[in-house]
């Protein structure tokens, strides 16, 4: 209180302060020097900061931390950092101000983000961009080290997606009616649970891990990613049914399933009609349209009934 009546008397604004240890010496990060080389880590989360210290001329050897902060913005962010870069929690709509490149992962999970732009476009370990309000993935990163989470989202497109992940790709608990757009190869497993998919159209050529879609309008496994043989589909009971395999809520084995023979009769017939309607008219286009719109319908029907269960 009488730090800002003083303000008020002299008119002067009041110095802003963050101190900064290193090599036995403290700074001010509102005043840092051009080029300034940070050797360790900087971690400002949980600091109540509506806007950061200009930092955008400091280089970062370590990890910079802004995570649980009421930000809004990335401005002023260092735009060198070596190792992770964390601002998730926080309040952001945009990622503008962030680095182009981070060495380590990029976790800026549950803010309001609408888009990526802005964002990094090359991040060496994990992308985590899940509990967000996205629609769209255009202005993603399109090289990731390991892991892509983008659940938990309002995704209508998956189109923007790095084409190739090299661990884990998780879109579960979107509004997805089609897997166009998905990365093409996946390392580990690949969730698209809780979605309103009607069909695996779209689906990565490859993955190496399980592959889950329970939980969805689709019908059908026709898509179904090239996968190990001791890997697990996960599917809706109903659909596993349909193939031969009773209980198989806790996932069935790839090759078991290729070896179903309601599953290789299903693939025969589809390979026929794909020659047969090679052309695919307009109309065609039109009934995939609405069934992909009726399916979302369900979706969102299902889960408007689980809330209310809840």
């Amino acid at each position: 209180m009488f730090d800002k009546l003083m303000q008020k008397i002299t008119g002067k604004k009041e110095e802003k302060y963050l101190p900064f240890e290193q090599d036995g010496k403290t700074y001010n990060l509102y005043d840092m020097p051009d080029g300034f080389v940070v050797k360790g880590d900087i971690n400002l989360s949980s600091k109540n900061l509506k806007e950061l210290p200009d930092l955008s001329k400091v280089i970062v050897k370590g990890s910079f931390h802004c995570s649980y902060n009421p930000l809004q913005s990335l401005k002023g962010a260092p735009q060198k950092v070596e190792v992770d870069f964390e601002c998730d929690n926080c309040a952001l709509t945009s990622l503008e101000g962030a680095p182009a490149e981070i060495k380590g992962w990029f976790d800026c999970n549950s803010n309001y983000l609408v888009t990526l732009e802005g964002g990094p476009q090359k991040v060496g370990g994990n992308f985590n961009c899940n509990g967000n309000k996205l629609t769209t993935l255009q202005g993603a990163p399109q090289v990731v080290g390991r892991h892509f989470d983008c659940s938990n989202n309002q995704l209508t497109t998956l189109e923007g997606a790095p084409q190739k992940i090299h661990s884990y790709f998780d879109c579960n608990h979107n509004r997805l009616t089609t897997l166009k757009g998905a990365p093409q190869e996946v390392e580990g497993y690949f969730n698209c649970e809780n979605n309103g998919l009607t069909t695996l159209e779209g689906a990565p050529q490859k993955i190496g891990g399980d592959f889950a879609c329970r939980w969805t309008e689709a019908e059908s496994l026709l898509g179904l990613p090239k996968m190990k043989d001791k890997s697990k589909v996960y599917f809706n009971g109903g659909i596993m049914d349909k193939y031969g395999f009773s209980e198989a809520f806790n996932g069935v084995e790839y090759q078991n399933l290729l070896d179903s023979s309601a599953y290789q009769s299903e693939l025969a017939m589809y390979r026929i009609s794909q020659k047969k309607n090679s052309g695919n008219s307009a109309e065609q286009k039109e009934q995939a349209q609405a069934k992909r719109k009726a399916g979302y319908a369900a979706f969102k029907k299902r889960m408007a009934k689980e809330e209310r269960e809840e």
